[in-house]
């Protein structure tokens, strides 16, 4: 075995797989596996599976399936060479980049390095500009909270992280790419200016990307860096790499509007708040969070404006499974102003109370049929069908009807949502299911891989009719048979092949079943055959050649007399 595949080898035995992956997805243990909801498509029963024993993951219904490194590449959509050096730094193992290791510095790699020194340079920044630091004192924020939060400032200027950068040695093409700086008719100029700057992380605590905040009035109040290789908005929520932990050991998130509500939570000691960037939620924002728990807390601010935020984040994040109440706040304050005027006591009193969505809802000063048709939308939306009976009846007890009204209602509202539906985008759509036949016969290689070389001698590729069956059979003619090794060097479509085969039960009697395959496998090729050697006597016959005719007939007689071997024999 090659140092490469070692390598390899080591990173996975120091790297549980369970562990790795519930990072990203809520798991439950189920019998000896572990399950939850795919992350690569959309669904409402979980069908994506975690074997801890093998140490691979494989979903039933849109057939991914894979590794420790296949997982992170498609997660987190790296390359190979990326999520190799994340996993060998999370194992504590040391690479040794060659000629011959595929260890480059990619493009990732570099703009999170770039993000990293832009991020020094902002809080250098902040230091030094007693306007900034004046600005964040007066929101409550000291020095000790500035560095808890990284927080820093951008200069009134048009090209100092630019210079700043470009003396680091980055090229003018990358720092764009970064979405640090954008292009002007004169040139490369910084996007962030005479801005509070908020650092963005990602779970792994990288510095992804940054917001920035007006300090004189100027508009827009607030401005997010642009999606880049490595930030993508809808997907990232600004806290959750302090908050999860706190989140997972209280039992629930809060949910927030802005970074500066965010951190006067966590000065206060509510550490599991987190909140979005500068735009509404999202399914994946709701993904994201039911990885760790199952109950959020809608924290906006009291007015108007955040109350109708409020019920439209409820919608979207009841439909992705959470169970969600919503804090009202009296009058319009809103979290940050609620918490620095009335402490930590007052908030903690409301948290203890929060509002049901039904009884959310039922705040809206409109006509009782109006409230009653946007509830049952919202109740629709909750795959739960338990919760969405409890609600269900709530919403009936607070309308003072009988409940079979609204379940008659909520049946006609789902109906029309169904017509329009679709489970899975088509990229993830379940591929064409091999013949049963093909599978054993991989299934039995796993299974007794010293037997590999009698199977590969006994049939031949031509003898499997799916092309990705049939290219594992030629990696493994070829000499891999190791599952670790077949796996690394396999292409996509056969990972996830390799993982739903892998999860299959072993044989209770592997010879006995490899001896019928065989057979059956030629079966169908001397069948072929003779099919094929019939079609030419038809054609002979045609011809009126009965020399050929006869001969044809005299092998077609030859082959189907033909004895069944053995593998091996």
């Amino acid at each position: 075995m090659s140092s490469y595949d070692t390598t390899l080898d080591e990173i996975r035995d120091r790297i549980d797989i369970v562990d790795l992956i519930s990072e990203y997805v809520h798991l439950k243990k189920t019998g000896q596996n572990w399950r939850g909801l795919c992350p690569f498509h959309t669904e409402k029963t979980p069908s994506f599976t975690v074997s801890p024993a093998k140490q691979i993951y494989h979903c039933f219904g849109c057939g991914n399936g894979g590794d420790i490194f296949t997982f992170l590449v498609r997660y987190e959509n790296l390359a190979f060479p990326e999520a190799l050096r994340m996993l060998a730094k999370r194992a504590g193992v040391t690479l040794r980049v060659s000629q011959k290791d595929p260890v480059k510095t990619g493009e990732k790699e570099i703009l999170l390095n770039m993000h990293k020194d832009a991020l020094v340079f902002f809080q250098q920044n902040l230091e030094k500009n007693t306007k900034a630091t004046g600005y964040l004192k007066g929101r409550g924020i000291d020095s000790d909270v500035r560095k808890l939060f990284s927080l820093g400032y951008a200069l009134n200027s048009w090209n100092g992280l630019l210079n700043y950068l470009t003396r680091k040695g980055y090229k003018p093409d990358a720092i764009k790419r970064s979405g640090l700086v954008t292009q002007g008719s004169k040139g490369l100029y910084d996007i962030f200016r005479d801005r509070i700057i908020f650092p963005i992380y990602d779970l792994k605590s990288d510095v992804i990307a940054f917001g920035g905040r007006s300090i004189d009035g100027s508009e827009p109040k607030y401005l997010n860096s642009p999606e880049t290789p490595v930030f993508n908005k809808r997907k990232i929520l600004y806290g959750l790499d302090r908050a999860k932990d706190s989140i997972k050991n209280t039992g629930y998130a809060l949910f927030m509007e802005g970074y500066l509500d965010v951190i006067t939570a966590h000065i206060y000691g509510f550490t599991n708040a987190v909140a979005p960037l500068g735009t509404a939620f999202t399914q994946e924002h709701g993904k994201l969070i039911k990885r760790f728990v199952e109950d959020v807390i809608i924290v906006f601010d009291g007015d108007e404006a955040g109350m109708k935020a409020a019920g439209n984040a409820a919608d979207i994040l009841l439909e992705s499974g959470l169970n969600v109440k919503i804090l009202s706040f009296p009058g319009k304050e809103d979290p940050d102003s609620f918490l620095r005027e009335k402490g930590k006591e007052a908030f903690q009193g409301l948290l203890e109370n929060p509002l049901s969505i039904i009884d959310f809802l039922m705040l809206r000063k409109e006509d009782k049929r109006l409230i009653a048709r946007k509830a049952i939308g919202t109740i629709s939306k909750v795959p739960d069908s338990v919760l969405q009976g409890y609600y269900v009846k709530m919403l009936a007890e607070k309308l003072g009807i009988n409940e079979l009204f609204i379940i008659e209602e909520l049946k006609k509202t789902r109906k029309q949502q169904r017509s329009g539906y679709k489970t899975a985008s088509p990229g993830t759509q379940p591929r064409p299911k091999p013949l049963d036949l093909e599978v054993f016969i991989i299934k039995l290689i796993l299974q007794l891989p010293e037997k590999s070389k009698e199977i590969s001698d006994a049939l031949s590729l031509e003898d499997f009719k799916d092309t990705t069956i049939r290219a594992i059979f030629k990696r493994i003619r070829e000499g891999t048979t190791n599952f670790n090794k077949l796996l690394s060097e396999s292409e996509a479509e056969e990972k996830d092949l390799l993982a739903e085969i892998s999860f299959k039960a072993d044989f209770e009697n592997p010879d006995k079943v490899l001896e019928d395959c065989i057979k059956r496998f030629q079966e169908n090729r001397r069948k072929i055959l003779v099919q094929e050697i019939d079609s030419k006597i038809k054609e002979a016959e045609l011809k009126k050649d009965f020399a050929l005719v006869k001969r044809l007939r005299a092998k077609q007689i030859q082959v189907e007399r033909q004895k069944l071997l053995k593998p091996g024999k």
